[in-house]
């Protein structure tokens, strides 16, 4: 099965960093993108450190999304029924004064999944509303678009590389209670957009990022950032989609013992395109909790889980998890 294969890449990828000799930063934001099959075509970064790594790090990500919107107004028509899996490789390199380069590998899965039953059965003990998923057939993947001067549609399960990212950044400020950073980079066009991968088009963005500890020598950590997108045009999206976004988020993270910390993140970005349909107009809104484990100063493992707090402009629930390591300069 597709997944067994995403999982085992996961696993097998995961133990190779962990085995390297390696040395961690102490503390990061968790790597959480919004994979709505419309979001993740466009330069959304994540959130990231603000400090400058010494040498080369690593990150590898994993990401379950489960998706169920089915809206119309006007002329248009939106229904997202399926689950997006995302595993990224982030490679992160500082160099001379402050200066650091990133490149992100991202690898996408389209699917009708496996975690329908118990998402439902989540909403229920939580009295979460349900949205109508029993009125429709489990594990099934539809994601369409129908409006705008445009019809998208995948039905069938789809896998591969997909836009690959390269930024640049540099510190400006740095001490040992807090950290100012500026990025530029650019999202590529490497995704296929008819397995929808990809947008098909170069997008361009900008971002300030910040980190800080409270007290200087406290267990609370805080990162965030703010950045602009330019986004080139998408045949995804139709007439309406918006070429400039705007995206930002903050993150905290509080050490329990010299092992383990629990993490609180919020991430936002303007919608994706001027509709009558929210999940697209609305500004989108994901709060993630995560806990993070700390073996030794060498690795690190992130768990969690992520919901759509502005509902239906981000999946329904995304399970994440990551490894995190630094090979000595």
């Amino acid at each position: 099965m597709a997944v067994i294969r995403f999982l085992k890449i996961w696993v097998v990828g995961g133990s190779a960093l962990i085995c390297s000799t390696v040395v961690c930063a102490a503390t990061a934001p968790l790597a959480v993108s919004n994979l709505s099959p419309f979001s993740l075509l466009r330069a959304l970064p994540e959130q990231r450190t603000a400090q400058a790594p010494v040498g080369l790090q690593w990150e590898l990500s994993g990401m379950i999304a489960n998706h169920f919107v089915i809206q119309s107004a006007a002329a248009e028509m939106l229904y997202l029924d399926g689950q997006t899996d995302r595993l990224a490789l982030s490679l992160r390199y500082g160099f001379a004064n402050d200066w650091d380069i990133e490149l992100t590998l991202p690898w996408l899965h389209h699917s009708g999944g496996f975690t329908d039953a118990g998402i439902e059965r989540w909403h229920k003990v939580f009295g979460l509303p349900n949205g109508d998923r029993d009125r429709y057939p489990k594990n099934h993947l539809r994601y369409e678009l129908n409006g705008q001067g445009q019809v998208s549609r995948l039905e069938r399960s789809t896998q591969g590389l997909g836009d690959i990212e390269v930024a640049l950044s540099r510190e400006l400020l740095g001490s040992d209670s807090a950290h100012l950073a500026v990025s530029i980079g650019m999202k590529s066009a490497t995704g296929s957009t008819q397995q929808w991968l990809g947008s098909g088009t170069t997008d361009i963005f900008a971002l300030l990022r910040f980190s800080g500890r409270y007290p200087d020598d406290g267990p609370l950590y805080w990162h965030g950032q703010i950045g602009t997108t330019w986004a080139g045009e998408s045949p995804l999206l139709g007439d309406a989609q918006r070429r400039t976004l705007w995206f930002t988020g903050l993150s905290v993270e509080w050490s329990l013992t010299s092992a383990w910390s629990a993490l609180l993140q919020y991430d936002a970005h303007s919608g994706i395109s001027r509709s009558h349909l929210a999940p697209l107009d609305q500004t989108a809104g994901m709060l993630s909790m995560g806990l993070r484990w700390r073996a030794s100063e060498k690795w690190s493992v992130d768990f969690g889980f992520s919901e759509d707090v502005v509902v239906e402009t981000a999946p329904d629930i995304n399970f994440l998890l990551n490894v995190r390591v630094a090979l000595d300069p």
